[in-house]
């Protein structure tokens, strides 16, 4: 019987706050709007540092588990080592290339390739408009085992190609479309740096998101690169991929090893090099991810006091706008919990409204940010509506303790005396 008359009661008390807030729906309207700011804010913060720790996860996922770039820069941040010390570092260069791939076992690693990274420079096409702004990558025939490429049509240049510097360029799709239109590219002239480069194959479009995408990159050998521009003009880096039964950490012990004994580097003298494990910048973007959420949900926390502070008051209003019912209530033999409870629904289902709102127009943000732009999607998660919703549940509990305390603590004949 104890459990039933519970249950009863918590029904009537809910049935008594929906009815005092249907009957005063623009002071409703009114204490909810600071909750719904409050939530609206936190679920969309949320929602975009996902959206952004996502599309950077997808980017960096291209390149595989524990991929490693050998270079003079580091990729986090990094104190042990003086500014201008880094700076004076020497570039990775072809024979350091070449000695890692004669000594690093077979066994460990899927691919190694070289990489320059050229200046910009214009495209030419005969009888066409020349491109600027292309994105010029001289790479070695084993990038595609590094990092999958898909090709619309025709292929990666191979290592016949690489190794006799044959004149060969592989381009993005933004690339295909701004030098031949519809038509096919594959055997086509492309000048570069007033060379000539035979197109042999065009990479499927991946679309643009956080970082450079394939599209608007083109791809040459290095060792025809080597040809038409000074190395000093560029910087270079030699890439690893290791195998999935690798041993991550005793593989770059390797490379360090052969890259210390190449530069005849003393026993006390710091590595004049990086060896960059990409699994560790992912490790950087997700800390950073985290402090991002916690200070975006600090920031969204104070329109959300707000929204409490609103709702507290209008409690309180609503106690002394009610104590002769209260009075009424309690002379009829209605109990302190359910004087309490009545009070602690109206203003949780009053913050709980005020999230809804919130999180319904977060949801409304992602479609119009998906329309205008394909570059970022904004995808609201299960997770962050149940966050929103948990909130806006605990900010309305909080804010109505203290109003239902001071109802259900009435004296019935002092209530229905001051009502009157």
């Amino acid at each position: 019987m104890g459990l039933k008359r519970m249950i009863f009661e918590l029904i009537e008390s809910l049935k008594f706050a929906l009815k005092s807030l249907s009957s005063n729906l623009l002071r409703t309207s009114l204490s909810l709007l600071g909750v719904t700011i409050g939530i609206f804010s936190i679920v969309a913060i949320f929602s975009a540092i996902d959206a952004l720790n996502h599309t950077i996860m997808d980017s960096m996922n291209k390149f595989g588990q524990n991929t490693l770039y050998v270079t003079k820069f580091s990729f986090t941040p990094n104190n042990k080592v003086p500014r201008w010390k880094r700076k004076n570092f020497p570039f990775p260069t072809i024979d350091e290339y070449k000695l890692l791939q004669r000594t690093i076992p077979k066994d460990q690693v899927k691919a190694i390739t070289f990489r320059i990274f050229m200046p910009s420079t214009q495209l030419r096409v005969l009888g066409k408009e020349p491109l600027s702004g292309a994105e010029l990558i001289a790479d070695g025939a084993e990038f595609p085992n590094i990092q999958e490429l898909e090709f619309e049509e025709g292929r990666f240049f191979n290592k016949f190609e690489e190794e006799h510097a044959s004149p060969v360029i592989v381009i993005g799709a933004d690339i295909k479309q701004a030098l031949f239109e519809n038509e096919n590219p594959i055997g086509k002239i492309i000048r570069v740096f007033g060379k000539k480069l035979k197109v042999v194959g065009v990479i499927r479009k991946e679309g643009s998101g956080v970082g450079p995408s394939d599209d608007g990159r083109v791809f040459i050998p290095y060792s025809f690169a080597r040809t038409i521009v000074s190395p000093s003009k560029s910087f270079t880096a030699i890439i690893v991929a290791p195998k999935a039964t690798a041993d991550v950490k005793k593989l770059i012990d390797k490379i360090r090893i052969q890259l210390r004994i190449k530069r005849k580097l003393k026993p006390a003298e710091i590595d004049n090099f990086f060896v960059n494990n990409i699994n560790s910048v992912k490790e950087q973007v997700e800390s950073l991810t985290k402090v991002l959420r916690i200070g975006g949900g600090f920031l969204a926390l104070f329109s959300l006091l707000i929204g409490a502070f609103g709702i507290a008051n209008i409690m309180f209003v609503s106690v002394k706008e009610r104590t002769n019912q209260i009075g009424v209530q309690k002379a009829l033999g209605a109990k302190n919990a359910f004087i309490l409870w009545q009070f602690l629904f109206e203003s949780m289902f009053l913050s709980l409204i005020g999230g809804v709102i919130g999180i319904a127009l977060v949801w409304v943000g992602t479609k119009i940010v998906g329309a205008m732009t394909d570059s970022f999607s904004i995808t609201l998660t299960l997770q962050n509506v149940i966050i929103g919703l948990v909130i806006s549940s605990v900010i309305g509990l909080i804010a109505g303790l203290l109003p239902a305390w001071k109802a259900a603590k009435l004296n019935p004949v002092e209530a229905i005396r001051t009502g009157m």
